[in-house]
């Protein structure tokens, strides 16, 4: 019996499907012949795959997303099994795929307290950050101490290293510090600062177009300062906090100058809270912004007895939680980590003057210093004409004796292809 049910079930659920899309596709029997044989040219048939519209889920093609939403969710499994969990307490991570880029992509910052003592705290913090653009690679490292019980005071340097996702590419290269201060003044206020100082520690040049200019590329020099004040209770179920940022970046070509300051007013109950920020920056403008939103719990068991089933989500309480300082040694470092590269480009030029029959020139090639440079003149074709070499800050200068016509003069590096630009002089006969 069973296997006669068997042979059946394979039998008759093919000719079951094979029957339904051949219904589908068969035309209407009231439906007249078509004349017009253009239209049946024209008609596109669909894939086979529609076919299966028909059937029974088990022989319908699984749908399948787009494979960057997996692969977030796989490698936080992964570590998962692997890394222990105080590891991933201390872990950001997140990742995925750019489609414009054709790329995956990579997040990681973890923080990672080394050493604690009763009173202070050793910490490292490395971070990994791969877009479809840009790669950048940071380690800090920090200590943090308990001055008081109610007051710690902290500091920390760190090194960055960023450049565009290619291949081959010379990294930028920044250095810098922070201090950080955190108290509490008493009746249930709380007080925090920090400020942070960036410094590049190098600068890349690049030959731009047909090797006439000159691009400088560095992290700009900055400086961003923060704070944020819990003030004491002005009013019993009400919290209200301070906070504001300053931040200037400078570079050749960037100028990133602004701050930011709210006021926050939050009810212990968590029914209400409003905010108001203000907002200037050189290169977003001026912004002033106002937000609040009203959080209500609805109780049906309330609405059912007549009452008003609306209420604060909290029961209020006339007292703050008292936060703990020893909490902030293991705070993660805030700090700025996305600075825009500052980018300035120079033509290298060549100047020349006339005296009599001889030409004197001068320039430069900032990223050739000590480099021997050929001149060459030209009526048609170019031809040598003598070498200089350039100091130590790629700078050179000499001169030639031509005889009376009219010429170009261009410096030439043969090892590297580099040219000046061109300069047309004309020597005279002289007196």
């Amino acid at each position: 019996m069973k296997t006669s049910c068997k042979i059946l079930y394979y039998f008759v659920v093919p000719l079951n499907i094979l029957i339904t899309a051949a219904v589908a596709l068969a035309p209407a029997h009231a439906a007249p012949p078509l004349k017009n044989t253009s239209i049946l040219k024209s008609a596109a048939v669909k894939p086979h795959e529609d076919l299966f519209r028909f059937a029974p889920g088990k022989y319908r093609p699984l749908e399948i997303a787009w494979p960057e939403n997996y692969i977030e969710p796989t490698l936080k499994y992964g570590l998962n099994m692997v890394l222990p969990q105080a590891v991933q307490k201390s872990l950001n991570f997140s990742a995925g795929y750019d489609r414009w880029a054709g790329l995956p992509t990579l997040n990681a910052d973890y923080f990672m307290p080394v050493k604690a003592w009763n009173d202070k705290s050793l910490f490292f913090a490395p971070r990994l950050s791969i877009t479809g653009k840009r790669e950048a690679f940071s380690f800090g490292a920090g200590v943090r101490h308990l001055m008081t019980s109610d007051t710690m005071v902290g500091f920390h340097a760190f090194h960055d290293w960023v450049r565009p996702r290619r291949p081959g590419e010379e990294f930028l290269k920044q250095a810098g510090f922070g201090v950080e201060f955190s108290t509490l003044p008493g009746n249930h206020s709380d007080l925090s600062f920090s400020v942070n100082a960036y410094f590049p520690t190098n600068e890349k040049l690049v030959v731009g177009q047909h090797a006439t200019t000159l691009v400088k590329e560095s992290l700009p020099t900055g400086l961003d300062a923060r704070f944020a004040f819990l003030l004491p209770p002005l009013v019993a179920p009400l919290d209200m906090r301070l906070s504001g940022r300053v931040h200037s970046y400078q570079g050749e070509r960037t100028n990133m100058t602004g701050y930011n300051a709210a006021l926050t007013v939050s009810s212990r109950d968590g029914m209400f809270n409003a905010s108001l920020e203000h907002a200037k920056d050189t290169g977003k403008g001026e912004e002033l912004k106002v937000e609040g939103n009203i959080t209500l719990a609805f109780d049906w068991t309330e609405l059912f007895t007549g009452k008003t089933p609306f209420s604060a989500p909290y029961q209020a309480s006339d007292t703050r939680f008292d936060r703990r300082i020893r909490d902030s040694l293991y705070n993660r470092v805030v700090r700025k980590h996305d600075l825009p590269a500052d980018r300035s480009e120079k033509r290298l030029n060549l100047l020349a003057s006339v005296s009599q029959r001889t030409v004197a020139f001068t320039g430069g090639f900032p990223d050739l210093p000590h480099a021997q440079l050929t001149v060459q003149v030209s009526q048609s074709p170019w031809r040598d004409c003598a070498e200089v070499v350039s100091d130590s800050r790629g700078l050179y200068s000499g001169k030639v004796t031509l005889r009376p016509g009219k010429y170009r003069i261009r410096l030439f590096h043969k090892g590297s292809g580099r040219i000046s630009d061109e300069r047309e002089v004309l020597v005279r006969e002289s007196d």
